[in-house]
């Protein structure tokens, strides 16, 4: 199940159920489309139908466009540890690795994604997403593609007494930043006329030679007798013209 806040609901421009395990919602955002593959494999997944799962996923994966946004979240009930694995496996995940664990990795290995949960440190209670009879785990994750990496900020686990659920709230904070901050889009602005040229004044003869021309206007003004506010706009236009 994908949940999608109202607010943005109507960005939602496909979606589509595969099987029992794996629904796809697509949205457009900002800065392209954002593919969402909600997964979930149960405990009791026997091997041959996990290998069915992953090739599955890899199908589905394989119809998404390589330039969205990518994510993949949800129950995976496999531990991927902490040992790092370059651009995969971050250091800060749980340390334990199981064997389903190891197919995660080499599928997120073959497809160019990054277990987001692993790469952000926090305290233990806001890493394990699981927790029952004792025993905690990370069995839920937030893995991305690189694309999508780049605008993930923070990933952590909330707990709540209104969930009833024995896993925990995972929460990713992500910020797609405004498109005109794309190079290939910056447009320059505008280059400004410099109206006043007073830097000019530094030089004394440029100096005198104003002085000459407001004197000059000046007296050509001042022979005929006109009100205040005709004085003033004189005045501004003899600055104008005496540039």
């Amino acid at each position: 199940m994908i949940w999608i806040y109202k607010l943005i609901s109507n960005k939602i421009d496909h979606y589509k159920f595969w099987k029992d395990r794996v629904i796809e919602t697509r949205l457009k955002t900002q800065r392209g489309h954002l593919t969402i593959l909600g997964v979930y494999v149960p405990t009791e997944c026997r091997d041959e139908l996990n290998e069915e799962f992953y090739e599955t996923l890899q199908k589905i994966l394989d119809k998404v466009n390589k330039n969205y946004y990518i994510t993949l979240v949800g129950d995976m009930n496999v531990r991927a540890g902490n040992n790092r694995v370059a651009n995969v496996v971050g250091t800060n995940g749980e340390t334990t690795l199981n064997s389903n664990g190891r197919k995660l990795i080499d599928f997120c290995t073959f497809n160019n994604l990054k277990i987001m949960n692993t790469f952000f440190n926090h305290k233990e209670i806001h890493k394990f997403t699981w927790e029952a009879r004792g025993h905690k785990s990370v069995i839920d994750y937030f893995i991305t593609n690189m694309k999508n990496a780049k605008v993930i900020q923070d990933i952590r686990t909330y707990k709540s007494n209104e969930v009833d659920s024995d896993h925990y709230l995972l929460r990713a904070k992500v910020n797609f930043p405004p498109r005109w901050l794309n190079k290939g889009n910056k447009s320059t602005p505008p280059k400004q006329e410099e109206f006043f040229k007073v830097r000019l004044f530094n030089d004394e003869s440029t100096r005198w030679l104003y002085t000459q021309r407001v004197k000059l206007h000046l007296n050509n003004t001042m022979e005929n007798e006109i009100g205040i506010e005709k004085e003033w706009e004189n005045l501004q236009n003899i600055k104008i013209s005496s540039k």
